[in-house]
């Protein structure tokens, strides 16, 4: 029964369902490096994606480390064929998830769960970056370049270290000692020791920054670059870092890219677009030590394919059709194929937000059985639509003092006047902060 005096639903959703919160996100649109766990990935699911994990490791992963992979593509094609937007279906934090689990143990687990073992982690470490594009300030290659770095020094979970600092204490182990003036000379000879075309010198100063006992310093030496000089020289700051994780021993880097698409936006001229994935050729494909080194991987749907095929075509990259020619190249996240996947979902979410110490009739609580069902019915299966539509039934449901949440009170709350099933709109998250901690 409700209460005859209607309570406000948040204190409902405190109070009555023994919640922090409303559990899930308002948007759903990834903001990686963001602190509320909602909104950043962090409380991604990856039991819901297990197949498309082994494909990536087995595809991507594997590819970088032992059959020259350079470019790799995650695609979402929609549900349908007549489906405008391909968009939401996670593979922003499924990206995410994938560069955490290699830079957890330098490939080890992704290495044994594919089969491999121990001695072929030992023998090709690897590692992984995440950058983005924008329409605010990422437009350049060099400036997503730049930002990859930005995640290697300043992205940490909890009580975790950045992919810099982890990089320091290999370096140091491998040197067998922690003087400042050591590390950076090794990292100097690593530079000099690249035989091919490269960008140029290395930067001395970000090199020091990141041999430095003091965490912050490479973190305060990033902070003070100018937006124009991040952009400029976003890609010798790249190459420094490269040079520094291979001088800890590191082989080969798994760049993880995404919202390739923005490349193509209505704010770039045609030929900056074709310049810039010019330079994705010139700087990944032919220069030391991004050639050795680095395999990409981008995100795709078929409005940003449209939009970048021609310039791709042009510089004469790696095709990124989804066809079967490019099987070993590319792989699709598909839709979410039923209830049970909605409900895997959930939970973490909902386990996330609950109060400590407090007994849940069960781990979808305050949902019914038959509500999830019926939520998964009415979604556009879409990772990203399950957890809007959840935020929406939550605020109605709670607002309404209902004990629990049923079948019809989810078709009831998402037939609202103005409630959609889809949202076409793509709302910009903005430049990346990666000081989540």
């Amino acid at each position: 029964m409700t209460p005859a005096t209607p309570i406000n639903g948040v204190v409902w959703i405190k109070r009555e369902w023994k919640l922090l919160k409303n559990p899930f996100p308002a948007t759903g649109m990834a903001r990686v490096g963001g602190n509320d766990d909602r909104e950043n990935g962090q409380l991604y699911e990856p039991g819901v994606h297990t197949e498309q994990l082994r494909e990536a490791i087995d595809k991507f992963v594997l590819g970088m480390a032992f059959s020259g992979l350079k470019f790799g593509y995650l695609w979402s094609a929609g549900t349908s064929p007549n489906d405008s937007d391909a968009r939401g279906f996670g593979k922003s934090v499924f990206l995410q998830h994938l560069t955490g689990l290699i830079n957890a143990d330098f490939g080890a687990t992704a290495y044994q769960d594919s089969g491999l073992d121990e001695s072929d982690a030992a023998e090709v470490p690897i590692c992984s970056l995440f950058t983005s594009f924008d329409t605010t300030q990422v437009k350049s290659l060099g400036a997503a370049l730049f930002t990859a770095v930005e995640y290697a020094v300043r992205f940490h979970l909890n009580d975790t270290k950045p992919l810099a600092r982890t990089l320091r204490d290999r370096l140091i182990e491998r040197v067998g000692d922690d003087d400042v003036k050591v590390l950076t000379k090794t990292v100097a000879d690593a530079h000099r020791s690249l035989r091919g075309r490269t960008l140029g010198p290395p930067n001395d100063k970000l090199i020091v920054a990141l041999c430095d006992e003091d965490p912050q310093a490479a973190v305060n030496y990033l902070g003070n670059i100018t937006p124009m000089s991040r952009s400029r020289n976003g890609a010798v700051h790249f190459a420094t870092f490269l040079v520094f994780a291979e001088a800890a021993g590191i082989k080969h880097v798994l760049l993880c890219c995404d919202q390739l698409e923005d490349l193509a936006s209505t704010t770039t001229t045609k030929a900056k677009r074709e310049l810039e994935v010019e330079r994705f050729r010139d700087i990944v494909v032919e220069t030391l030590p991004m050639a050795d080194m680095v395999a990409l991987v981008t995100t795709l749907h078929p409005r940003a394919s449209l939009a970048m095929k021609r310039a791709w075509d042009l510089a004469d990259l790696p095709s990124f059709d989804l066809t079967p020619a490019n099987q070993m190249s590319t792989m699709e996240m598909p839709p979410l194929r039923n209830a049970d996947q909605v409900a895997q979902l959930l939970r973490l979410y909902l386990a996330a937000a609950a109060k400590q110490g407090t007994e849940r009739e069960s781990d979808i609580y305050p949902f019914t059985s038959d509500a999830v069902d019926r939520l998964f019915e009415l979604s556009a299966r879409k990772p990203r639509d399950v957890l809007r539509k959840a935020h929406t039934v939550l605020e109605v449901a709670s607002a309404q003092n209902l004990p629990r949440i049923t079948a019809p009170d989810v078709e009831s709350a998402l037939s609202l006047p103005g409630q959609q099933t889809t949202t076409t709109r793509k709302e910009n998250p903005g430049t990346i902060d990666w000081s989540r901690g």
